[in-house]
């Protein structure tokens, strides 16, 4: 079965990000034939990829590079960024592609001064960054764009897990835009 008997799925993500993607999984069960992923043909499975290693998280980063709708969605840590993006990194080649090839980020970050400077550059970034509220505390982190969903573990387990499915990124960018009109 894919997740616990408590209906949290296991593993390194946290409490955060099982409860993230358990609303997904709910969303996506009138997708189903039956009452849980058992009953669903083996071709309908939408496909998921694990990551471990610093190149394929940088590779990951890449990737997002390419959507075709023109837009990424980051919820939760940025420890997990700046695991994989380093300043020359970010600043030399990730920032000036994205800009360049018209491409906006929205990011929910936590409320920490030493994000304040990050937040002042948004609009040379094709950036938008806001805070998230106290009462969200987050360990670990989602990114979505196009039909990818990533879920990153803590920077310390340095984990990911990303899932291609236009029904779980619709789910996750529903709860990204519920999310972002609450927070100011």
């Amino acid at each position: 079965m894919y997740k616990k008997a408590d209906g949290h799925f296991p593993g390194c993500f946290g409490r955060k990000v099982s409860v993230l993607f358990r609303a997904c999984f709910e969303n996506c069960k009138r997708f189903l034939k039956g009452p849980d992923m058992t009953a669903r043909p083996p071709c309908c499975d939408p496909p998921v990829k694990t990551y471990s290693t610093f190149e394929e998280f940088r590779e990951l980063a890449v990737r997002s590079l390419d959507t075709a709708e023109k837009k990424i969605y980051y919820c939760g840590a940025v420890e997990n960024l700046a695991a994989v993006f380093d300043e020359k990194f970010d600043r030399g080649f990730y920032i000036p592609t994205r800009a360049a090839r018209g491409i906006a980020l929205q990011m929910l970050i936590p409320n920490r001064p030493e994000f304040y400077d990050y937040k002042n550059r948004d609009s040379g970034e094709n950036r938008e960054t806001r805070f998230l509220r106290p009462e969200m505390p987050m360990d670990t982190s989602f990114m979505i764009y196009d039909d990818t969903v990533i879920f990153f573990s803590d920077a310390g387990t340095r984990r990911a897990f990303e899932v291609t499915s236009p029904y779980a990124a619709k789910t996750m960018k529903d709860l990204f835009n519920d999310i972002w009109r609450s927070t100011p």
